[in-house]
């Protein structure tokens, strides 16, 4: 599956070699996307303000809408449980969504100014999402419903993808051209 931000999404099977392009509900947005480990298909949708649940099958999208409005879902990621993190740009929040139980909740991000744009979830179940506002690196630990921050060193970094592995993150810097490593210590 893969998403078109001009407001489509869509699927490549790779033994017929056969791509599909189906529209976006409400156009323009398609942005994240990320998958459970049940195999559920999710992307966020940055203009349109929603993440929408891809039916692998027909390529239907049914519509789910974070309790903030315009929120701007920028990018979604799964968590071992199959919870959805997003980062929600315009409001400056973390979001979760739990598909068992249809049930949302949102934190805000510390800081006067949050922007949080890529998330991205370990293999412990930690958040940790970039932040522009702050130029940071923000990891959020949803048992304890904390944030903690890791500035970076140079001004405008801005993180536009994070990933990790075993006791490390990563995060590439697209405003200086390079990347940053976090010791996780696991």
């Amino acid at each position: 599956m893969v998403t078109g931000q001009s407001g489509v999404y869509g699927r490549l099977d790779p033994y017929t070699e056969k791509i599909q392009v189906f529209k976006a509900p409400g156009g323009p947005g398609p942005y994240g996307i990320t998958t459970t480990p049940n195999g559920d298909v999710y992307y966020a949708s940055l203009a349109g303000s929603y993440v929408g649940h891809i039916n692998v099958t027909t390529g239907t999208v049914t519509v789910l809408n974070p309790p903030t409005q315009d929120q701007g879902a920028r990018r979604v990621w799964s968590d071992s449980h199959g919870r959805l993190w997003i980062s929600e740009w315009n409001a400056g929040k973390l979001a979760m969504y739990d598909p068992a139980t249809n049930k949302w909740q949102e934190w805000r991000l510390p800081g006067s100014n949050p922007m949080p744009y890529a998330v991205y979830v370990d293999n412990h179940d930690m958040v940790w999402l970039s932040d522009f506002g702050a130029n940071a690196i923000v990891k959020f630990d949803p048992t304890k419903e904390k944030f903690e921050v890791f500035p970076l060193s140079t001004p405008n970094a801005n993180v536009r993808q994070i990933l990790g592995r075993s006791g490390e993150i990563w995060g590439a810097e697209s405003g200086i051209d390079r990347l940053v490593l976090l010791k996780t210590g696991d």
